[in-house]
């Protein structure tokens, strides 16, 4: 049986250790893919220290983890169509069937069937499989302009597009984002591509907020500075911004992001938060100010197209993201102890 590396969660919090593990074997409508490119996703670091995924609880430890990632197709499945030796791919996590109930109402995120169709055995792993049936709607061929680091930023963009498109940018539009973090940076970037003239970047880090500027955003706030909600009031003739995006995930800036949006206004509230977290939210702000309000997580196929085609167009500038690369999975606890005290924006490791 031939061996791989692969870097494991063993133990709760953030055990992380390379290990020698099985090339997984294909059937014949699957296909195997060699890793180039695996970005972290702060989802996975919460998962590396607390232990909540969804596969965990599934299958137990030990865990690799990774699932914004990109590579060359190494063995391809008898039964496997539109797919061949030597293309490089950007894969998305999970496959959707497209019959079950939620997926043909469009929510293709509480798909009865996709927990089962995560690609094994996770990103960070020198391969990993990848079912065949349905393939086309979660594994893009790569144009050649589009780098494998690029394409293994293709999932972040689509979660933030869903996003987007979800609250809805009208053009001409104000928009604000709280939290200039990389998935901030690419909801600022997607606001712009969509319509927005302006776009508020709300942040407590100095720091976080020059690069926003770096990035297109149009005026920065620090919050722990000034008064947010006064401050995008005095900016849009107090009227407040049409439409607000939460990247942060805390009660505190759940209910900011309700506060700065204008009357009428949307809110997105992307940010995760820990579960079985509540919000106190004034009433007021639902009933009088008539605010539509959009959770998201996760993505459609055609946001994960059209995130691919964003990139390879340039309105999305995904390369600047990444501040940390590492040439060997040995790299990956570093990159969760990297994330967790805040240092730089993505980090990918490279094969």
């Amino acid at each position: 049986m031939k061996k791989m590396k692969a870097a494991c969660l063993t133990k709760i919090p953030k055990e992380i250790e390379v290990r020698e593990i099985p090339v997984p074997e294909i059937g014949e409508n699957e296909f195997l893919v060699k890793m180039h490119a695996c970005s972290l996703c702060y989802t996975d670091v919460k998962a590396c220290v607390h232990g909540k995924h969804f596969y965990i609880e599934l299958y137990g430890l030990p865990w690799t983890p990774g699932h914004e990632m990109a590579g060359e197709i190494a063995v391809v499945g008898d039964r496997v169509t539109g797919y061949s030796v030597g293309q490089r791919v950007a894969v998305a996590p999970f496959n959707p069937c497209l019959e079950c109930p939620p997926c043909k109402l469009g929510a293709y995120r509480f798909c009865h069937k996709a927990p089962g169709s995560f690609v094994q055995p996770g990103g960070f792993a020198e391969y990993f499989k990848v079912p065949g049936e349905g393939a086309h709607l979660r594994t893009l061929v790569l144009p050649n302009a589009v780098s494998y680091e690029e394409a293994a930023l293709v999932e972040p963009v689509a979660s933030c597009l869903h996003a987007v498109r979800k609250a809805g940018v009208p053009q001409g539009s104000t928009a604000a984002v709280i939290g200039a973090g990389p998935m901030g940076l690419i909801l600022m970037q997607l606001a712009k591509a969509e319509g927005a003239v302006k776009v508020f970047m709300v942040d407590v880090d100095d720091q976080r907020l020059e690069q926003a500027l770096d990035f297109g955003a149009d005026e920065v706030i620090n919050s722990a500075k000034e008064n947010a909600n006064q401050a995008i009031r005095l900016k849009t003739g107090f009227m407040g911004a049409d439409v607000v995006f939460e990247a942060v995930g805390s009660a505190q800036t759940y209910l900011l992001a309700l506060e700065m949006a204008r009357g009428g206004g949307a809110v997105s509230l992307f940010g995760g938060m820990p579960g079985g977290s509540t919000v106190e939210i004034p009433s007021d702000l639902l009933h009088y100010h008539e605010l539509t309000i959009t959770g998201t997580s996760s993505f459609s196929p055609d946001d994960y197209k059209n995130a691919l085609e964003l990139i390879e167009a340039g309105k999305i500038d995904v390369k600047r993201l990444i501040s940390h690369r590492f040439d060997s999975l040995d790299g990956v606890l570093e990159a969760v102890n990297l994330s967790l005290d805040k240092q730089g924006l993505k980090k990918v490791v490279l094969l």
